[in-house]
């Protein structure tokens, strides 16, 4: 992963970040419903710096990738308990998928979360989107239950207890 730093996000990175959400997600334009809506969203995901660390991985001066850490007590959906660190939008802009980027990002939310004295990390995911759930299940991350389907498309909490970080901070590592 030569030449890529994780910095936390500047507001002069909100049209980057919002651009690799949008070009990490593509793939899956076919899969959800009512696409054009959905991808609106995705496309907004500098918002979520108001809720969380927003961390975004950089190569040359330019955004490659991001991640969300919500941190114990901030807003979060329902589906997480509240004194959970929870992982969200976790986006690789294409072009640099297989650097090692997203182990990168990953593991700068796991050492906040590991910071902030979190008992747990959670986050969701689909099975559509195979290889961060190989990456979150191959570093400890174990699937909890089913959520309802999120415009169309399946979805399942994952969790990993805090005391299971530093294994999966090694495991990222290697």
């Amino acid at each position: 992963m030569s030449g890529v730093a994780i910095r936390t996000y500047a507001d002069t990175d909100r049209a980057a970040v919002n651009a690799v959400a949008l070009a990490a997600f593509a793939q899956y334009a076919d899969d959800y419903d009512d696409w054009p809506s959905f991808g609106t969203g995705i496309g907004r995901m500098a918002d979520l710096a108001a809720v969380g660390d927003l961390l975004v991985a950089e190569r040359e001066g330019a955004v490659i990738g991001a991640i969300v850490h919500v941190g114990p007590g901030r807003p979060r959906s329902a589906i997480f308990p509240g004194d959970w660190s929870v992982i969200r939008m976790l986006v690789v802009d294409p072009a640099a998928r297989g650097a090692g980027v997203g182990r990168a990002l990953v593991a700068a939310t796991l050492e906040r979360a590991a910071r902030a004295g979190a008992p747990a990390v959670g986050l969701h995911t689909s099975p559509i989107m195979a290889t961060a759930l190989r990456l979150y299940e191959g570093i400890g991350f174990r699937r909890e239950h089913d959520l309802p389907p999120i415009r169309g498309v399946p979805y399942a909490r994952y969790m990993l207890p805090a005391g299971a970080i530093d294994a999966a901070l090694a495991r990222l590592a290697t």
